[in-house]
């Protein structure tokens, strides 16, 4: 069938629509490719053009690039069509030319592959070239260098490592940091590797409880590293000995009892196979003074020891080899000072010591020098009870209160009494009578109320002429119930004031489990009891 004018028209203009829906393809083609490859990436490219001194290359951008042969490795073969890796130095140079590299693009996938041996801990191959401070350097090949530190050259301190300069060996990759070019290797793990089946043979040669020699390689806080064993068939094996398994006495530090390159006598006590760790004892190798402790040191009895070591929190007495406890800077003496510690005793001084209580688990003993002596408040207060008149010297007078020490020679010289300002006159202001008294003027007070624990002795001046107390004694009866009003909280109760300005404490046991009281609160407490110088109360 012929063809008419009209019809060669529409051909032509399906044959021209066609090239431009195909050249607009290319162009967006074109527009991907320039977007998606940039500076910096590793990209496959396919060779064009093969000249003397270059070689063309295709990466999809506008223009080829060109690879310099110097570039190409001895394992990079390539032909017109052949596919290679290059590196994209700049999308356009000074002459509009795509500059790629074959030789970055060879060592960034050195890199991927040692971050992924790193990874997966795969040996690699390596030449020891020079040694510098603190290890050596190796050529990992394709340009790029490690550092082998020393403590990684053999399985044991390589003290002089020469012979390998220049030797290929085998290493694992520790690290690797492309963006600080730096990467750390280790030959001690591959040989670790390799004599890893042998060191397995022998820890299972040893048994829990053998008695073995070994040299200390290393002091730390914690312990003390002891080789073991060391041949060319096993290795190195080092075993740990614990500080705590150094001694049945406290040790400080085991520099204080060890030195490198000695030769100590240990008792195997934990093996871990598994993980190719063995645990030495030293302590072990004798008899545990621990044993029956409690019977031969029962708490609450008495004995005599030496100070073996003063820290801040306390000291340790040692009773004899092996048995120490710890008096707490609380147990030391019963009067309250400021002073450090090492002021009060001396390192192998000889102290008399009360038990208070035994850890046998942890093997460890709660001691008190004070509790070996009576508390002197108390030793006051049984002799001069609430409601005696005592006399004493005043010591020091703030404007709100005095302080005064007792002139009886059988009272300790560190205890005193407190006068408070209000309890010195019912008629007259006691912030102006307290004025009146001066320091060395001898007093006369009536005891009013202690605080053992808390070495407080409460007098007053006025209770001697006229003391509420008892007249209120007389009044009330047991069962009774009064309101009072909440004055401070004690270690030992709460404190309140009752009927005539009275002070009373209620002992902690005859108050409510987990109540607070609020200062001035008043309460309603019932009468327990009646003694001479004392109303019982309870606010349950």
């Amino acid at each position: 069938m012929n063809k008419g004018v009209g019809d060669s028209v529409i051909v032509k203009e399906e044959s021209e629509q066609l090239l431009e829906n195909q050249y607009s393809s290319f162009t967006y083609l074109q527009k991907f490719f320039v977007k998606k490859v940039k500076e910096g990436d590793v990209v496959e490219g396919v060779v064009t053009q093969i000249n003397p001194n270059d070689v063309v290359v295709d990466v999809g951008l506008k223009s080829d690039g060109r690879i310099s042969i110097k570039e190409l490795g001895c394992r990079d073969e390539v032909g017109v069509g052949s596919k290679i890796k290059v590196y994209v130095e700049r999308i356009e140079d000074y002459y509009g030319n795509v500059a790629l590299s074959r030789e970055k693009a060879i060592r960034d996938e050195k890199w991927h592959k040692l971050e992924e041996d790193a990874a997966t801990q795969t040996e690699v191959s390596g030449i020891i070239k020079r040694s510098i401070k603190c290890g050596f350097i190796v050529d990992l090949g394709d340009g790029i260098s490690a550092f082998l530190p020393m403590s990684h050259v053999d399985l044991k301190q390589a003290r002089d490592a020469k012979h390998l300069i220049d030797t290929e060996q085998k290493f694992i990759v520790l690290k690797v940091d492309k963006k600080q070019g730096n990467i750390v290797v280790s030959r001690k793990l591959v040989l670790e590797k390799l004599h890893a089946g042998e060191k397995i043979k022998f820890l299972e040669s040893l048994n829990e409880g053998d008695i073995i020699e070994g040299k200390i390689k290393s002091i730390t806080h914690y312990g003390v590293f002891v080789g073991i064993h060391e041949s060319d068939v096993v290795g190195v094996v080092d075993g740990l000995l614990h500080i705590t398994d150094i001694s049945w006495s406290r040790v400080s530090h085991p520099s204080a009892v060890f030195t490198c390159g000695q030769t100590i006598k240990v008792k195997v006590i934990k093996i871990d196979k598994e993980n190719a760790k063995v645990s030495l004892g030293i302590k072990q190798l004798e008899d545990n003074p621990w044993h029956d402790i409690e019977l031969r040191y029962p708490v609450g009895s008495v004995y005599k020891g030496h100070i073996t070591s003063i820290e801040d929190y306390g000291i340790f007495v040692e009773l004899k080899p092996g048995i120490e406890g710890l008096v707490h800077s609380s147990e030391i003496t019963w009067v309250k000072n400021n002073l450090p510690i090492s002021n009060l005793v001396t390192r192998g001084q000889e102290v008399f010591v009360k038990i208070l209580s035994i850890d046998t688990v942890k093997n460890r003993m709660s001691l008190s020098i004070k509790r070996c002596v009576s508390n002197p408040w108390q030793v006051f207060i049984d002799k001069y009870p609430p409601g005696s008149i005592v006399s004493g010297k005043i010591k020091n007078n703030t404007g709100l209160y005095i302080s005064i020490t007792f002139d009886d020679y059988e009272i300790d010289e560190n205890v005193e009494g407190t006068i408070y300002a209000q309890d010195i006159s019912w008629s007259k202001n006691g912030l102006d009578q307290i004025k009146k008294y001066s320091v060395g003027d001898i007093i006369e007070a009536k005891v009013i109320r202690a605080n053992v624990n808390r070495a407080k002795i409460y007098l007053g001046i006025k209770q001697i002429e006229h003391d509420p107390l008892i007249e209120l004694i007389k009044k009330v009866k047991v069962g009774g119930k009064m309101q009072a009003i909440v004055s401070k909280r004690e270690d030992s109760g709460l404190v309140v004031k009752v009927e005539n300005d009275v002070t009373l404490l209620i002992d902690q046991e005859h108050l409510p489990e987990n109540k607070k009281f609020s200062m001035s609160e008043e309460i309603e407490v019932e009468v327990l009891g009646i003694e001479a110088y004392n109303i019982i109360l309870s606010a349950k």
